[in-house]
């Protein structure tokens, strides 16, 4: 079975994630794997250093992600040339690491964990969908501490995402992360049941 895991900003999809695995499914993470296919000599490192040029190497010409980024969110014209070269990438590895998943376990629940998976309208291609909540409270706060910025940096960053409400529409299965720890780990804890119903063609008596 195949799941996306998605959210907004400081919604705590990675610690979520964390807890899936725990609970013995597979995770990727796009985070990830962009660095991987953005490194030197991988599949997106040279049609990202002649789009952006090379004041966006560091020294060792490695991607200076952080240069990146920082050009992107003020310029949606680059970011929309940026995702073009980045996501067939990402694509392709994810899709060669589930190949490689199910042929050692053909039982696997493997989650894959994105934060543009509506905003890119790729949810589809999963059997369900997990959208990992948060409350804006929470969501405002968590984003103001982890960054260390002020409350209007923070809103505007939050205020540039998708709102949640939209990605919620998409949702087969909602993780509310506006508690602490322990919450968030039994809200999972709960999905995956559903999930192992929904897998296994089990139904509640």
């Amino acid at each position: 079975m195949y799941l996306g895991l998605t959210g907004n900003i400081a919604s705590g999809k990675s610690t979520a994630a964390k807890f899936f695995e725990e609970l013995g499914c597979y995770i990727l993470d796009t985070d990830d794997i962009s660095r991987i296919v953005m490194q030197p000599g991988q599949k997106a490192y040279g049609s990202i250093v002649e789009l952006f040029g090379e004041d966006v190497l560091n020294d060792d010409k490695t991607l200076n992600r952080k240069a990146i980024r920082k050009i992107v969110f003020n310029d949606p014209v680059m970011l929309k040339k940026l995702e073009q070269i980045v996501h067939p990438a990402i694509g392709e590895y994810e899709r060669k690491e589930i190949g490689r998943i199910k042929g050692r376990d053909d039982k696997a629940v493997i989650i894959t964990q994105a934060a543009v998976t509506v905003e890119a309208g790729s949810q589809d291609r999963f059997d369900k969908l997990i959208v990992v909540y948060t409350d804006p409270e929470t969501q405002l706060k968590r984003v103001m501490e982890r960054d260390n910025i002020t409350e209007e940096d923070a809103k505007k960053i939050i205020n540039a995402q998708m709102p949640l409400d939209e990605k919620l529409k998409f949702a087969h299965y909602v993780i509310d992360n506006s508690g602490d720890l322990d919450n968030l780990r039994a809200d999972v804890e709960r999905v995956f049941e559903l999930i192992k119903l929904t897998k296994y063609g089990m139904k509640n008596k």
